[in-house]
């Protein structure tokens, strides 16, 4: 632009901003615009320039107070005093200060902005602003122009102007995509909406590319993305709702040629789903499987999801996400096994955000065998039922091939009828055992109830046997032909029972009974010859 013609519109820019300033106040009293001081007045120097729209820089301005310098564009010729700003500088000290760059649409206290950026060349206007609060913060928007006005020189603002050429933005390939939008769908008013999405570069070589997030349209977040070849990123942002309606918007992220929109709800206020009738088993046994049921409603009128959890004696169990249309309700249910649980009363709940229900269970112990009332725990017929006390029935030294049966040890113990019951007791004739007689040929009569080829008691009318109690009714089979039962030539060579044998103990070695030398080691009878039966008449019957 030349010269004249920028002088030429500085001072007619000057001329509308007082004018605009001075209605714009009206009856109110209009703070005095202070000239700057002799030979140090208030400049500043604002050149043509390219730019890609969102900034532009101002070659110089002088604050001799200090103060700022604001960015209008051309609607301030339409009267747009206030309107008309689209970017400030932040605070600068007293003196001249260069280079100063200024972003545009962009921290203008008080302003609000329906773009982000210059799309086309235009035509600004930078003007020095005092700190007339002294608060270094830019006041001239917020208070209608009566705070923090333009510095003023020979009653007008100071003012410059310059084109400003818009860069057309060098591709290098496609347009950067976005994926994976991740919003909530309603926002209590107050709290933060957080927004993430990714931004992924498809290009086969690196580039650099903008990503904006825009909120009801207007941009909130801007951020210059670079990308290797194929590479991604996530883009976040947050949203203060605190200062917005209560409604619903419109939302996104966005790149070049792409972009995600989605719809938020901000709404005054979101109530927690309710929980009710709670139900599940009074007690189950350990290791089974519990299913536990509840209503959760949305009294809210609109959809939303919210978590919903199970806890098992205070623990955290599983947390559910349940989303519910307006005033509708749906039952859920866990399923909670009991493995390992170990037996006792316990408090189980349901739980939303603010409401819950609890209730309380029993898991009782599973049922075992009890082997010990089973019978069979000792199933060594210690308690058999032998009343004569097994444990000494069936000794080794019983004699008894059979005996040791299970019902050897009947109350009775049939040892005692066991073909002796007068077998070399007291009325045998032995007491003493020297009975000249004792070595009857026929002592093992038909009456001694043994005749199973087996001596069958240790005691079996042996003249040597001298056990008083071998014939004892006693149910314990240790006297009944123990230890000390066999003769010291007991042991007949496999030929007991024999016809002649006499005594089944006979002491005979040669195992032939009724030879010369048959005496009885302990008979008692040294004549050395057998006797024969006729020489024993007093000899009882057996049995």
């Amino acid at each position: 632009m030349e010269d004249s013609t920028k002088k030429l519109m500085a001072i007619v820019l000057a001329t509308v901003m007082m004018s605009s300033v001075a209605g714009m106040v009206g009856a109110q009293e209009l703070r005095p615009q202070v000239e700057a001081p002799a030979g140090n007045d208030a400049t500043v120097a604002f050149s043509d320039q390219t730019t890609d729209g969102t900034s532009v820089t101002v070659d110089s301005v002088n604050t001799p107070d200090g103060g700022f310098v604001v960015i209008h564009d051309d609607s301030l010729l339409d009267g747009e005093v206030t309107g008309s700003v689209i970017g400030v500088s932040e605070y600068l000290e007293p003196g001249e200060n260069e280079n100063v760059t200024v972003t545009l649409f962009d921290d203008v206290p008080g302003a609000t902005f329906d773009r982000t950026e210059l799309t086309e060349n235009e035509t600004l206007i930078a003007m020095p602003h005092r700190d007339t609060n002294a608060n270094e913060t830019y006041d001239f928007v917020a208070t209608d122009g009566s705070d923090d006005g333009p510095y003023v020189a020979n009653g007008s603002a100071v003012t410059d102007a310059a084109n400003v050429t818009v860069e057309a933005s060098e591709t290098t390939g496609e347009s950067f995509v976005v994926d994976n939008l991740t919003a909530p769908a309603v926002v209590e008013r107050g709290d933060a909406l957080d927004v993430t999405a990714t931004v992924e570069n498809p290009n086969d070589e690196a580039d650099t590319q903008t990503v904006e997030y825009r909120f009801d349209g207007n941009v909130s977040a801007r951020e210059e993305v670079s990308l290797d070849a194929g590479e991604s990123t996530d883009f976040t942002t947050t949203v203060d709702t605190s200062e917005i309606a209560s409604d619903a918007y419109i939302h996104g992220v966005y790149t070049r040629e792409d972009g995600q929109p989605a719809q938020v709800l901000i709404v005054d206020e979101i109530v927690s789903f309710g929980v009710t009738d709670l139900t599940a088993p009074e007690s189950v046994t350990a290791g089974d499987t519990v299913s536990v049921n509840a209503t959760v409603s949305n009294p809210n009128e609109f959809a939303h999801e919210q978590p919903v959890q199970f806890r098992f004696d205070g623990d955290l169990v599983e947390t559910r996400s349940v989303e519910l249309e307006a005033s509708n309700s749906t039952t859920v249910q866990f399923e909670i096994p009991t493995d390992g649980t170990p037996a006792g009363m316990y408090i189980h709940s349901v739980f939303s955000n603010d409401f819950g229900q609890d209730a309380i269970i029993t898991i009782e112990a599973p049922d075992d065998d009890d082997d010990a009332d089973d019978g069979d725990a000792d199933d060594g017929d210690v308690d058999d039922g032998d009343a004569g006390d097994d444990a000494d029935d069936g000794d080794a030294d019983d004699g008894d091939a059979d005996d040791g049966d299970a019902d050897d040890g009947d109350a009775g113990d049939d040892d005692a009828d066991d073909g002796e019951s007068d077998d070399g007791n007291a009325d045998d004739g032995d007491a003493d055992d020297d009975d000249a007689g004792d070595d009857d040929a026929g002592d093992d009569d038909a009456g001694d109830g043994d005749d199973s080829g087996e001596d069958g008691s240790a005691d079996d009318g042996d003249a040597d046997d001298g056990d008083i109690d071998d014939g004892d009714d006693s149910s314990e089979d240790a006297d009944d032909g123990g230890s000390s039962d066999g003769d010291a030539d007991d042991g007949d060579s496999g030929e007991d029972g024999s016809a002649d044998d006499g005594d089944a103990d006979d002491g005979d070695d040669s195992g032939e009974d009724g030879s010369a030398d048959d005496g009885d080691a302990g008979d008692g009878d040294d004549s050395g010859e057998d006797d024969g039966d006729e020489e024993q008449p007093e000899t009882p019957e057996d049995g």
